[in-house]
């Protein structure tokens, strides 16, 4: 069973304690409590108290991605809602539920009234499909069943009927966020998405070599689906000889979404939002 970044980030307040309504729980409490899910860490005074002398919430997070995608992270999320630890169980199962949904588990009662975690699945299941022919509808589709992000990283945006599906979804409450290259052609033909509301980013890398071409490709959608190929979206692209591959992983799509987040957090930008 593995969770994305966004996930754990939300869960690490119920194991520290802080914020969320379970116990708090001091650095050696925190030790004991991971180290009852295959982490052997110790406590030492004398050094800082935690490994690396990292403060609760630093450990919690990090030790929370060592055991995501392990056998043991599934017992580690359901004892977040044990009765004997927790006085509101039912509070903080329906608020750990509410997070585990985002990557298709549910956190429900079973026939002894002992939250238990369904759905999903414990390896990560990739699916792979090559598309030579219509593409842009391939594309559209992938926007329309996305139900909670969509980020797009290509170096022209200049096709209307997948940015109007884009503001469709955005105006539903789907995260939005686009990253295009920083050119004359953006500048001339690219499409007003910050005046829509939607984050907006021209990306403009430079080098000691001059000024470099943002040319990916890709859009991530859901954190577990991933487009990427030789198609631009521009007006122009479903004219042309082109290729995608749609792909459903998490570990794929979280790699896709750290290249993303590179590329967003470049020291040469120009930001465009509303």
């Amino acid at each position: 069973m593995k969770v994305s970044d966004l996930t754990l980030k939300a869960l690490k307040p119920f194991v520290t304690g802080d914020g969320a309504p379970t116990p708090r729980l001091s650095g050696p409490e925190l030790i004991e409590f991971f180290n009852l899910f295959g982490i052997e860490d110790e406590y030492h005074h004398d050094e800082g108290g935690l490994p690396n002398a990292w403060s609760r919430n630093k450990y919690a997070f990090e030790t929370l991605k060592k055991v995501n995608g392990t056998s043991h992270f599934k017992a580690l999320v359901e004892a977040l809602t044990d009765s004997r630890k927790v006085s509101i169980p039912d509070e903080v199962a329906l608020q750990i539920g509410d997070i585990m949904k985002h990557d298709g588990y549910i956190l429900d009662k079973d026939e002894f009234d002992i939250y238990k975690i369904s759905g999903g699945a414990l390896d990560d299941p990739i699916n792979i499909e090559a598309h030579f022919q219509e593409i842009k509808s391939q594309i559209l589709e992938s926007i329309r069943n996305s139900k909670f992000t969509i980020w797009v990283a290509v170096a022209w945006f200049t096709d209307k009927d997948l940015a109007n599906e884009l503001r469709i979804k955005h105006l539903a409450g789907v995260n939005i966020r686009i990253i295009v290259n920083d050119d004359e052609t953006t500048e001339k033909y690219g499409l007003p998405f910050d005046k829509k509301g939607i984050e907006y980013i021209k990306v403009s890398p430079t080098s000691r070599w001059g000024k470099k071409l943002m040319h990916n490709k890709f859009c991530i959608i859901d954190l577990n689906k991933v487009i990427h190929g030789s198609y631009n979206w521009t007006s122009n692209a479903q004219y042309n000889n082109e290729s995608i591959t749609i792909t459903e992983s998490r570990d794929v799509a979280e790699d896709f979404a750290s290249q993303f987040i590179q590329l967003n957090n470049q020291k040469y930008i120009t930001r465009q939002s509303s």
